[in-house]
């Protein structure tokens, strides 16, 4: 099972990100979608997606966003957010949590949590543009970052 890890895309969809997008399963997306456009375009793709609103994500399509989301996908429990910083104290449960907020790609093993951050899609902060891919097998996962 394949997971499309986006954040930041700021009012971005290229469509090239499909060509990418199209082997996935789901799709999860951390917030500052900043338009309703972008924010529709990624509803629209076609596959079940998971999403989090932040600071520019406003007005009345962001308002339905919920700004933490714990959800299980294929067994996992993955928690996102957009601010690593509100995280609820308590991790217990969760074996991934994505989030975003810096425009930087991270990924860390933190006592058996993964913590990723797809980077940014839409604006780079030196760092370049950044989604990721993960997949899912048995136990394990694969993360494949990719430079856009």
């Amino acid at each position: 099972m394949k997971i499309a890890l986006f954040s930041d895309t700021h009012g971005i969809f290229r469509p090239d990100w499909m060509d990418i997008i199209k082997d996935c399963t789901y799709l999860i997306h951390t917030g500052d979608f900043h338009t309703r456009k972008c924010y529709e375009t990624f509803l629209n793709i076609g596959i079940p997606s998971y999403m989090v609103r932040e600071n520019c994500d406003k007005g009345e399509w962001a308002s339905y966003l919920p700004e933490f989301m714990p959800v299980v996908i294929g067994g996992k429990m993955f928690y996102l957010v957009h601010n690593r910083a509100d995280l609820p104290l308590d991790l217990t449960d969760a074996d991934f949590i994505i989030y975003g907020h810096t425009h930087i790609f991270s990924h860390e093993n933190r006592h058996g949590k993964i913590y990723i951050n797809p980077g940014s899609a839409g604006n780079d902060r030196g760092d370049g543009k950044h989604m990721a891919i993960l997949e899912l097998q048995d136990d394990d996962y694969k993360l494949q970052q990719i430079m856009l």
